[in-house]
């Protein structure tokens, strides 16, 4: 029986060391194989294929002497791609400065989603500019928040 926890601890170790932070870390056995899935990305967003490249050969060289997950295995290693849902107030931080657009549990100024710019974060609260106006939502009103790609 692998010990899963060991296992995590350790990729996400070398995803560190890398310089990169862990978004989502799955380790699930399908087929007659263990699949590790990494979404990894750069505390202030964005990550190459290269890097991607880089950190799994790290993770599959340590799977390889380790043993930890036996002979069959996979790894994949991802970046979160550019529609990445903003869930935590440390995702939020990432693209301060940045239009997002946000959809609520409650309407805001009776709209059930905004597009603003993110100025800050006061504890549980989001502080946003929208149209000239600064308002404070709660974290616990926002059910997801996407950042606006403009392109060109």
């Amino acid at each position: 029986m692998i010990n899963s926890e060991k296992v995590r601890s350790e990729i996400e170790e070398i995803i560190k060391e890398e310089g990169f932070e862990s978004i989502e870390l799955k380790i699930f056995f399908n087929q007659g194989n263990h699949i590790v899935r990494c979404v990894v990305d750069s505390p202030e967003g964005g990550i190459t294929m290269d890097r991607c490249a880089g950190i799994n050969k790290k993770i599959v060289y340590y799977l390889e002497c380790s043993k930890a997950l036996g002979e069959n295995f996979a790894v994949e290693v991802n970046s979160p791609g550019l529609d990445r849902p903003l869930k935590s107030k440390k995702d939020f931080l990432r693209v301060k400065g940045r239009v997002v657009s946000l959809w609520f549990r409650e309407p805001v100024l009776d709209k059930p989603s905004l597009e603003a710019e993110v100025l800050n974060i006061k504890r549980d609260v989001l502080l946003i500019r929208y149209q000239e106006k600064v308002l404070e939502i709660n974290f616990d009103n926002i059910k997801v928040g996407k950042e606006k790609i403009t392109v060109g």
